[in-house]
């Protein structure tokens, strides 16, 4: 039984593999061809593959007996892929065989087809050259009734054979796509001299008719005539198309009114013929003539009427338009003049008033932009007809609408937020705690509301004029707020950005000066890099014109010099509540609460905020030990991370440290302001001045975000200048009297230091002198030796606050310098020139920090 199911598997095998090697042939066979000798071997090939298929069908009738005997000694178990094989063998044995059967239907049919088409052409040219002779033979013989006769029987021979020939002329052009390239250029030849004696022996016939007809040349000559008018009726149709212009129309019409009588004498005759109802291919030429004549001259009447009546219609149209864009120039002059009186505001209330008046301006906006849109309506259903001058009328009046839109969207943008007055921060104030109060009942909102209020008065209004810019109100808020400092990151970028989400070196300037006020209003600006914000927009743009959210987001997150004491307020924020498992070498305290500072290079080293902060030293360490910031609980990764630093640092000198100092902010430093330092302390004099150039700066950042006059920028200087002192009788008098005071100031300050140091050194001599007359043979104490440290060390301090308020005398000489130039320019100044001054003084006295802040690496 075995044996048998191997036979079975092997000749399906076989069976299988030949059928697919047939099925291979029969698909790869040419396609049908379309001439004889290619078909007649299509034919052969084909009959010689049919049969020897055909021989084959006794191993498939083998097959069969096989799997029936197969199926009966296994008739009691699963007999299924028997089955399905035979049954798989048999079809596709018959499918090939249909296949091959088609294929012999097809190419009997296109070999029968190309026979019947050559004997058809050969019977209808055999045709063709018996009727020319006998119509040859007509053309030379005189006029007689056998001739007529003769040629009537042609002419009906010639419309009976039309619909062979139309059969021909189809099949031609049929075979001819199906053609190799020499073949079908044969096919071509033979239809086109087939089609050419077809139309000459038509051509012929007529004209013989027409030369047995009774007065042919008379009526020839009518119809010649009608067909040279038509000709031109048909010229003139496609002229009138090209007739742009009503003056081109006129010229046009004069020509079809010239023309007339001629068109009409013509048509006249040809009627008069037709109407005795003549027989013969002359009078049906005419006939046909006549209508078509008639049918075009009357066409091209209306149609030049029409356009005449259009040209009459765009004249009215034109008139109304031109009406139109007189009036809409005429309202956008009017708006464009309302907007050359524009000024900046001086108070909070004349900003509302001023945005009240450019309310009413907007209003006047949409009926002049309604009117525009009907004017451009107007000017698309004219279409060509629209002059060129008035098309750039309208695109210019258009345009000067779209800038006037644009220049009030930033006007009240300007207005908008250009300052707000007490009133205008209470009630914003207000709505802001009482929200926070509607989540939290224990906030008392009037007091929170007054005290807020007086931090921005006293950051950014220190002299109590009773506004702040909107810019500096709304960065206050930020700065206060609790939300996360990413958060607060992407909305200081809002703030400044424009519609395209760029914000430019002015407005980056803007913001960075007011988020400095907070450190500044501390006395604490000299710590973050000074006031002057020139080295933080550079460092912040750097080669790029345009700024991006994720380009400043990416510069905070390095934490700059100026604004990393905001990082900082989080983290302490952050960690105030953190307790840490370790305890303060310093002072003891365990577990350490807010901030825990480890040393990198003192092992097991750990000090509170407290002690690091106001600089404690402890036995071994020193402050040029590189110290790790964390503001909550460490873990076991942490601490080996921190282990493997300290093991590290342990094998590194000093001199190494001095070479890599490593600070836990970005430096910024300043290249063409020169030194940028800041006293942390200044007199009340000092302070009061450098209000005053603090308002004014702001002032004038203010008029170049409104694009104001030279003279408001003047304006603003000489109010300054005025408010120094009294009404000094000249600028150089001004300058005179503020250095004078200045260097006067800052001399006493140094005077008072160099004071304390020699109280402080005579301190300390007096205690060196006590210590040896008690303690002859002892060493000096600790205590004392500790004393006498922080003695050097508050030496240093004193000595380093003299170099920072000498350097910011320089920086104070610098800028009066700059207010002396400015002063001395004409008020005739350009534009660039009031650009350049509203960048120099939105600027702080510049500083830079001598010693900068402990180096830490934040975590």
């Amino acid at each position: 039984m075995q044996k048998k199911q191997d036979e079975f598997d092997q000749k399906k095998m076989d069976l299988e593999v030949y059928l697919q090697r047939m099925e291979s042939r029969i698909a790869s066979m040419a396609p049908v061809g379309h001439t004889a000798d290619v078909l007649e071997v299509q034919l052969r090939e084909q009959k010689g593959l049919h049969a020897e298929l055909h021989q084959f069908k006794a191993q498939i009738e083998s097959f069969q007996q096989l799997t029936q005997r197969l199926i009966t000694a296994h008739q009691h178990e699963d007999t299924s892929r028997y089955k399905k094989a035979a049954e798989y063998i048999n079809q596709h044995y018959l499918r090939l065989d249909a296949c091959i059967i088609n294929r012999g239907k097809l190419l009997h049919s296109a070999l029968s087809s190309l026979q019947n088409f050559d004997r058809s052409l050969d019977k209808f040219l055999a045709w063709l050259s018996e009727v020319e002779s006998v119509v040859e033979n007509l053309e030379g013989e005189s006029e007689s009734r056998r001739g007529a006769h003769q040629l009537k029987e042609i002419q009906a021979d010639i419309e009976r054979q039309a619909s062979t020939h139309a059969a021909l002329r189809s099949s031609n052009l049929a075979l001819l796509g199906t053609l190799s390239t020499e073949d079908a250029l044969m096919v071509q030849l033979r239809g086109d001299e087939m089609e050419r004696r077809w139309q000459a022996l038509k051509t012929r016939t007529a004209d013989l008719r027409n030369r047995l007809e009774h007065n042919a040349d008379y009526w020839n000559s009518v119809l010649l005539s009608l067909r040279e008018l038509t000709e031109w009726v048909i010229r003139k149709d496609a002229e009138l198309g090209l007739a742009a212009r009503q003056d081109d129309h006129r010229a046009f019409r004069q020509q079809l009114e010239d023309k007339r009588p001629l068109v009409e004498s013509n048509l006249r005759s040809a009627r008069q013929f037709v109407l005795g109802d003549p027989s013969g291919e002359l009078a049906r030429n005419l006939r046909r003539e006549l209508v078509k004549l008639s049918d075009k001259w009357n066409a091209l009447i209306d149609k030049s009427d029409k356009l005449a009546q259009k040209f009459e219609q765009n004249s009215m149209k034109l008139k109304q338009l031109t009406l139109s864009l007189d009036e809409a120039c005429a309202a956008v002059s009017r708006l464009e003049r309302a907007t050359l009186s524009w000024s900046g505001p001086r108070s909070a209330a004349e900003a509302r008033e001023l945005l009240n008046n450019l309310r009413a301006l907007e209003q006047q906006l949409p009926p002049l932009q309604r009117s525009l849109e009907d004017a451009r309506l107007q000017a698309g259903s004219l279409g060509g007809a629209l002059p060129p001058n008035l098309g750039g009328q309208l695109e210019d009046c258009a345009a000067r609408c779209r800038a006037l839109h644009a220049a009030i969207r930033e006007r009240r943008e300007v207005l908008t937020s250009s300052s707000q007055d007490v009133a205008d921060m209470i009630l914003v104030l207000r709505a802001v705690f009482n929200n926070v109060a509607s989540q939290d009942l224990d906030i008392d909102v009037p007091l929170c509301v007054d005290m807020a209020l007086n931090w921005l008065l006293n950051v950014y209004d220190s002299q109590r004029t009773g506004q702040l810019r909107v810019l500096s109100f709304k960065v206050g808020l930020t700065i206060l707020s609790k939300g996360h400092l990413e958060d607060k990151y992407r909305y200081l970028f809002r703030l400044i950005a424009d519609p395209q989400q760029k914000a430019d070196q002015r407005k980056l300037g803007l913001l960075l000066h007011d988020v400095l006020q907070v450190p500044r209003q501390l006395g604490e600006v000299a710590a973050f890099g000074g006031s002057n914000i020139e080295p933080s927009v550079r460092s912040c743009l750097g080669d790029r014109d345009d700024l991006e959210a994720a380009h400043f987001l990416a510069w905070l997150k390095q934490e700059p010099q100026s604004l990393v004491w905001l990082p900082v307020l989080h983290r302490i924020a952050a960690g105030e509540a953190a307790k840490h498992q370790a305890k303060c070498n310093s002072c003891k305290q365990y577990p350490i609460v807010g901030l825990r500072y480890r040393c990198l290079k003192c092992f097991n080293f750990d000090m509170c905020q407290n002690c690091f902060f106001s600089g404690k030293l402890t036995k071994g360490h020193k402050l040029t030990h590189p110290m790790h910031e964390y503001c909550a609980a460490t873990t076991s990764i942490e601490d080996m991370r921190d282990f493997t630093k300290a093991l590290k640092n342990k094998f590194k000198s000093k001199r190494y440290f001095v070479k890599h100092p490593r600070v836990g902010y970005l430096p910024v430093r300043s290249v063409l302001e020169g030194d940028e330092l800041e006293s942390p302390v200044a007199s009340p004099q000092h302070n009061d001045m450098h209000s005053r150039l603090e308002i004014y700066a702001s002032r004038l950042a203010e008029v170049e975000l409104r694009a104001a006059s030279p003279e408001d920028e003047h304006r603003l200087i000489a109010d300054y200048c005025h408010s120094l002192e009294g009404a000094p009788a000249s600028p150089g008098q001004l300058m005179l009297v503020i250095d004078e005071e200045q260097r006067a100031e800052l001399q006493e300050m140094i005077r008072e230091l160099e004071v304390e140091n020699q109280a402080l050194r005579s301190e300390y001599e007096q205690l060196q002198r006590g210590s040896a007359l008690q303690h002859p043979l002892q060493q000096p104490h600790h205590d004392v030796l500790a004393e006498a440290r922080l003695l050097r060390q508050h030496k240093g301090r004193l000595e380093a606050r003299m170099q920072i308020l000498e350097d910011h005398n320089r920086q104070l000489e610098a800028q009066l310098q700059r207010l002396k130039q400015l002063l001395a320019e004409t008020p005739t100044s350009t534009l660039q020139t009031r650009s350049v001054t509203a960048s120099q003084l939105n600027q702080d006295t510049p500083g830079r920090v001598n010693q900068p802040p402990p180096p830490s690496e934040m975590r």
